[in-house]
Order: structure tokens, then C-alpha cells, then sequence
């Protein structure tokens, strides 16, 4: 981040939607956590409310030295201004549209200070990003502010960073302009015979990293070992050998400016699939362009799931065989078809009891994951906004490479 990416204008916006979420649920204020140090999934609400991220690495608390490395913390009182604190000195004061914030080596000893300053000692606080916060520093959080009632609220703040601002929507266009311009790199490393996995995933993201994008992961899986969501580990792409009609699979996210891109795309290796393997990769093309048809201000994110797991169905390409047997751990490792994304994954996901309607503004990750014994396993997925009546597709690259 350059420069601060909303006017002050709209922070103070979600502070006041945040205040109005906390005072329906009868609370006094709300304590937001997240947690930075590299990964971009466990940062999300406190970025959204004070566009702040520690940089600073997890590791594992020294009570008397610091505690909570890596963690930051918004307090906002039901009424009134937000807190934020801080476990570094150089935090970005050119980029965090919140006034007050506090220092601090001890974060939750420094929040416990901050609770008992705004009167919040006893109160009955939502406590947001708590799926972001480690034990040690939850433990010392209870044992510094013993009075405190911590309502579990991790879907407050989630709920409303569902619907996206005009600046959110022109983000999230350039982080899928940067995410296609990854993936078309990717793929055209993979479909060369002779190339690895390793140097498909290289050629992503020397254009990512010359683009400004914060990579999160790149799951491949090819050849004998396309059943895999992702068969490396630590890395989640191995040094392979991509052969003449290997399958190659990669599901890739990173963000910009804080804003996610999340794609899928498969290929067969030298540009010429089998019949059988068309077969698998037209299944899971299809079934998300089935997804993508759906889309429109009221259906329920259910409809979505229906829509694309209809086609997987009709062409015998679910995860489990009617004995039971497991066909493609692909589509059993991730039972749903899709989510909602902006700054992380978020609500509604598409699965198939999730009755949310879908509204314009929200963004989606359409998927499929699926494959076929003997043949092989694929994933595909797409980036739209939705719009007032259907869907702006993100995802501009290839769907088809043969």
C-alpha cells in the first residue's frame, strides 16, 4: 500500500455500521482481533476498520518481554471513537485512518488498559477475529481484563464487509486484473513439456511480485497426483517433471492492497487432452459456468451451490462412487462450491443449507472441484461481482486450453 486506499470518510462509515451491528446485539462495544506477520487470511476485520497489518513475524509469547507479536486490536466503544493497538513502533501513520493508537510489546495487556480507559472494563463486548487469535495471548487477555464479558461475534464485522463499497469494487477489479495476468503465466509455463511445477508457479509470481500482489498460496497437483488439492507441502507445489498429457491443476490466491484474487485453472500438459479427460475438465468448466448463470440480486446462496453441483452430478463426476468408494479427494477436501471474498474469504459460502440471498455488491469465488477414477481430478473457479441484474465476470482468462 503506497497511500491510504478509502477517504476517512468511509472508515468512519464501517466504524458506525460496526457500532450499529454491536448495539442490535446488545453489546457495549466491540473487540476486534487479527493477526498479521505474512499470512493474509487472519487479518482481515482489523484491516477493514483501521487498514492496519502487523508486518512482524508470530512467535511464541515471552511474558515480561512481549506478548501477542504479530496481533493488533481495535476496542470500539458502542459509541464514540475507535482504539487501535499496535505491537510495533513504526506502524504506518500515513495509512491507519484511526487517531488514537497505542503501542504496545504486551498487546492484551495494553487492550486490558484500553477497556478500563473507555469505562469497558465490565462490559459486554462481541469479540471479533476471535478464529484469529491464538491461546497464549487470549489467556493473558482473561487474566488482564477478568471482568469482561467476551461474546463470541466473529461474524459481526465479516457480515458487513460482505457488501462492498464502489472503491472495494474497483479494487477487487485490479487485484483480479493482477491475479489473471498470474494465472495466464502459470499456465502457459505448464502446458510446456519439460517444465516443473515448481518453475509454473516461478513465472506466476515473478509477475505477482512485480505487480505489487502479497502471494498467500499457489495448491497444484499434476500427473499420477491430480487427485490432490495440493500434493507439495511447504511449499504446496513440489519440483516435478510436467509430462505430455499430465493433468495440471492450480488453485492461486493473493491480494492487493489488501483485496483478494482467488482463481482456479486446469490444463492437460502439451495442449491435447483425451477424450476421458476432456470429459473431467468440460465437467468442472460447465458446472461453474452453471454458478455464474445463476447470479442475480435475490437468489439464495444455496441456489448457487445447486447450480453447480447439478452438473457435477448429471455427469457422474461427484467425490464419492454409490459404493462409497472415494473417487477424487477434491471435491470431498472442500464440500462447497464457492464464497464470498473481498479482504478474506467470507460468508455466505455456497453450500447447500446456506439461505443467505444474494445482493448486488457482493463478490463471489464460483468453484468445482471434481474428477474421474482412472482419468483424473480438475478444479476451475471464477471471480464476478454482482451486479443488478447478473454477474461481472473478474476472471478473463482461458477457461478452455486445447
Amino acid at each position: 500500500m503506497a497511500e491510504a486506499p478509502f477517504p476517512h470518510s468511509e472508515y468512519e462509515e464501517r466504524w458506525r455500521r460496526a457500532q450499529a451491528a454491536a448495539i442490535e446485539r446488545e453489546l457495549d462495544g466491540l473487540l476486534v482481533w487479527s493477526k498479521g506477520g505474512g499470512p493474509v487470511d487472519t487479518c482481515a476485520d482489523v484491516l477493514y476498520l483501521a487498514n492496519h497489518v502487523s508486518p512482524f513475524p508470530l512467535i511464541a509469547d515471552i511474558p515480561g518481554h512481549w506478548i501477542g507479536r504479530a496481533h493488533a486490536a481495535v476496542v470500539l466503544p458502542s459509541e464514540g471513537e475507535p482504539t487501535l493497538v499496535v505491537d510495533l513502533p513504526d506502524w504506518r501513520r500515513d495509512l491507519v485512518p484511526v487517531e488514537d493508537v497505542r503501542f504496545s510489546l504486551d498487546v492484551p495487556g495494553e487492550v486490558a488498559a484500553v477497556l478500563a480507559e473507555r469505562g469497558l472494563a465490565d462490559g459486554r463486548l462481541g469479540l471479533v477475529g476471535g478464529n484469529a487469535m491464538l491461546v497464549s495471548p487470549y489467556r493473558h487477555l482473561l487474566s488482564s481484563a477478568p471482568a469482561a464479558e467476551l461474546v463470541e461475534a466473529d461474524d459481526l464485522v465479516e457480515a458487513l464487509r460482505a457488501d462492498k463499497s464502489p472503491r472495494e469494487l474497483d479494487l477487487l477489479r485490479a487485484a483480479a486484473d493482477a491475479g489473471n495476468a498470474v494465472v495466464t503465466a502459470m499456465m502457459e509455463t505448464a502446458l510446456k513439456p519439460g517444465s516443473t511445477e515448481a518453475e509454473a508457479i516461478a513465472a506466476g509470481y515473478a509477475v505477482a511480485v512485480a505487480r505489487g500482489v502479497a502471494t498467500y498460496d499457489a495448491a497444484v497437483a499434476s500427473g499420477p497426483n491430480s487427485d490432490f488439492y495440493s500434493y507439495g507441502r511447504l511449499p504446496s507445489w513440489t519440483t516435478r517433471t510436467l509430462e505430455q498429457g499430465d493433468f495440471f491443476h492450480v488453485d492461486t490466491y493473493g491480494a492487493l492492497d489488501g483485496y483478494l484474487y482467488d482463481f482456479a485453472r486446469c490444463c492437460v500438459v502439451g495442449g491435447r487432452p483425451s477424450a476421458d479427460q476432456r470429459e473431467v475438465l468440460e465437467a468442472v468448466i460447465d458446472a461453474v459456468h452453471a454458478g455464474t448463470a445463476r447470479i442475480r440480486p435475490g437468489v439464495r446462496a444455496r441456489e448457487l451451490y445447486e447450480a453447480v453441483h447439478g452438473v457435477l452430478v448429471r455427469r457422474g463426476m461427484t467425490g464419492t462412487a454409490e459404493n462409497g468408494e472415494l473417487v477424487s479427494a477434491l471435491d470431498v477436501s472442500f464440500p462447497a462450491h464457492g464464497h464470498s471474498f473481498g479482504l478474506g474469504w467470507e460468508r455466505p459460502w455456497l453450500v447447500p443449507d446456506e439461505d443467505t440471498e444474494v445482493r448486488a455488491g457482493m463478490c463471489f469465488g464460483i468453484e468445482a472441484m471434481a474428477g474421474r477414477a482412472g482419468v483424473g481430478s480438475a478444479k476451475f473457479e471464477q471471480d464476478v461481482i454482482v451486479t443488478a441484474d447478473g454477474a461481472e465476470l473478474l476472471t478473463t482468462i482461458p477457461t478452455h486450453y486445447w
